[in-house]
């Protein structure tokens, strides 16, 4: 009776083993598609009104689902194309000039000034590259004395008084888009040997992806944390 017992009781363990298992390959994969599916859909909505009324002029008229799915493949890359030849003509001489007439008119425009500023701000720190945009990880203590949390040093300002703070930007896990803006005076961060790219996968993987090895460095701390 008491075999049998462990006998179920491993059973169990080693089926919700297995279970858990194959939920950890399929669930990203499925996230991704449902992603993929979504960016197909909206990229390729874009311009689909506009390819399937080609479509209709040259004579064929896009009635099954597959018909619609060439539709809107043709449309995805149509809008990369546009966007492509866009951004070649926003990068010369003559297209700075058009786009610096625009938002010209834009930045005068009650509430559309704001909407505007505040989407290009968003679009340049999302596509600045990370050596840019973050320039080394730190660490500070966060959310209280004591507490230690992981940062990214983004820049520095001067007060008026000519006290110099360094803008601290603690993002939040597993989800680094989101997250506090700090200011502190250098004294207070603690420095990493780690690099941009070491950082974020710390961030992402909640503390599990951490370097083999990791030193840490300032005025009051020098220590070497070893994985084990």
């Amino acid at each position: 009776m008491k075999i049998g017992k462990l006998y179920t009781k491993d059973f169990r363990k080693n089926t919700r083993r297995k279970l858990v298992a194959g939920l950890l390959v399929v669930f990203p994969i499925f996230i991704t598609f449902i992603v993929i599916k979504f960016l197909f859909g909206l990229i390729g909505g874009i311009l689909s009104p506009v390819v399937e009324k080609a479509f209709i002029f040259l004579g064929f008229s896009p009635k099954s689902t597959v018909d619609e799915f060439v539709v809107t493949s043709i449309a995805f890359v149509l809008t990369f194309l546009a966007l492509y030849f866009i951004g070649v003509i926003a990068t010369n001489f003559f297209g700075k000039f058009i786009l610096s007439f625009f938002e010209a008119i834009l930045n005068k425009t009650p509430i559309i000034k704001n909407i505007y500023t505040s989407s290009k701000k968003l679009i340049e720190i999302i596509s600045l590259p990370s050596r840019q945009s973050f320039k080394r990880v730190v660490i500070v203590e966060y959310p209280r004395v004591g507490m230690k949390a992981f940062a990214f040093v983004t820049g520095n300002i001067k007060t008026k008084d000519g006290t110099e703070l360094t803008s601290i930007f603690i993002p939040t896990t597993p989800n680094p888009t989101s997250g506090f803006l700090i200011y502190l005076p250098e004294s207070d961060i603690i420095e990493t040997d780690m690099d941009i790219e070491e950082g974020m996968k710390l961030i992402v993987s909640g503390g599990i992806l951490v370097p083999e090895h990791l030193e840490f460095y300032n005025d009051e701390l020098s220590s070497k944390v070893q994985e084990e």
